[in-house]
């Protein structure tokens, strides 16, 4: 299995962004949504990135959990995410008995996730600043999201207890499991890790495979489905969760 980090995307024109000179096309309009602030701010004829983040109106001290979205993209994943719902309900009904009750259990945690669609790319204006050819222009509809730094860390999936603890320096995710037992069909040798910025990383977590490997302030820990009970269908709807979770909109 592969155990490394998987690395932020940076989409183009499949998902908002565009290639090429800025003024060949049309320039966007960024909703912002920032902590303390019930009006968003509006900003308009933002020709690129960096011109969101630097803009006078926007403050944020986390641009790691920050997270900008395109109106087109955000209808897609916004159907793949009720599709998901719809298909493990109707697993549930098949499976039935504990195993039914379980996927039913998650099912429930993932209803109350909100996803929009996420442009899997770094913020941080400093960043931009050193990589000129990450700064792509805009064009279209996008909403920006800039949350305060959380000091928690959450559990979700197949346990018995999803819960949002406090963040422990040192700590790792097979500790932060310690306390859960997990559902029937769990994988019960790897958790997912889903860091702030959108990179995923699968963690040993059992007696036998354990590595120490901390979660970030803000980091959702996954529980997923083993491979023992649904053979080569786990991994794809694992993925699929995996999808709604890196693209979900932050608290």
């Amino acid at each position: 299995m592969n155990l490394t980090k998987t690395a932020p995307i940076l989409f183009s024109l499949m998902m908002g962004f565009t290639a090429g000179p800025a003024s060949t096309w049309a320039a966007g309009t960024v909703t912002v949504n920032m902590p303390g602030n019930s009006t968003p701010v509006q900003l308009n004829n933002v020709a690129r990135l960096a011109d969101v983040v630097t803009a006078p109106e926007v403050h944020s001290d986390w641009w790691r959990g920050a997270v900008i979205s395109y109106q087109g993209a955000s209808i897609k994943m916004q159907q793949e995410h009720q599709q998901l719902l719809a298909d493990l309900d109707a697993l549930a009904r098949d499976e039935g008995g504990d195993s039914g009750a379980a996927i039913q259990a998650l099912r429930a945690q993932l209803a109350l996730v909100k996803v929009t669609g996420r442009q899997l790319v770094r913020l941080d204006p400093d960043w931009l600043r050193l990589h000129s050819q990450q700064n792509v222009p805009l064009e279209g509809q996008y909403q920006l999201w800039l949350p305060t730094q959380p000091n928690t860390v959450t559990i979700l999936g197949l346990v018995s207890k999803p819960e949002t603890v406090a963040f422990t320096p040192g700590e790792s995710v097979a500790d932060y499991l310690d306390d859960q037992s997990l559902l029937s069909g769990a994988e019960r040798s790897y958790a997912w890790v889903i860091y702030p910025d959108g990179t995923t990383e699968q963690v040993p977590v059992a007696y036998w495979n354990k590595r120490h490997v901390e979660p970030s302030p803000g980091s959702l820990i996954f529980v997923g489905f083993g491979s023992h009970l649904f053979s080569s269908s786990w991994d794809e709807l694992n993925k699929r969760i995996l999808t709604s979770l890196t693209h979900r909109i932050p608290d």
